[in-house]
């Protein structure tokens, strides 16, 4: 039992710490789009995917299978994420050394999530055995 205690206090502390990672680039990209008014390249994109697997994962789910859902979700995706992208090709520009920056940070901070809930999970199941 103190071994599921232990995984939902690992989970809560990844998730606060990625909220408040969260709130610092969202506000590190408002200070940047004062500057530097439009979108950057990709940004469209990257809306259609997140709205394309929300909806395919809800379609794995009433299939009963949801890998394949998220896998047509992604297609679904890039779909809408192509769309958006024409649709506001007049505001969109090509991304600045910060928002660069704001991603690669973006991109380690999420593996080092990923890596520490791998590991939390990987002790807990063995603990537990």
């Amino acid at each position: 039992m103190q071994t599921w205690i232990l995984l939902t206090g690992v989970v809560v502390a990844i998730a606060l710490a990625l909220l408040i990672f969260a709130v610092i680039k969202v506000r590190k990209q408002a200070e940047i789009r004062k500057e530097h008014p439009g979108y950057p390249e990709g940004h469209w994109m990257g809306q259609g995917l997140g709205i394309g697997m929300a909806i395919g994962a809800g379609l794995g789910v009433a299939l009963g299978n949801i890998a394949i859902g998220v896998g047509m979700g992604v297609a679904i995706g890039v779909a809408i994420g192509s769309g958006l992208e024409k649709q506001h090709a007049d505001e969109i520009r090509p991304p600045t050394e910060a928002e660069l920056a704001l991603t690669r940070q973006s991109r380690i901070v999420a593996i080092v999530a990923l890596v520490i809930g791998v590991v939390a999970f990987a002790v807990v199941y063995f603990l537990a055995r």
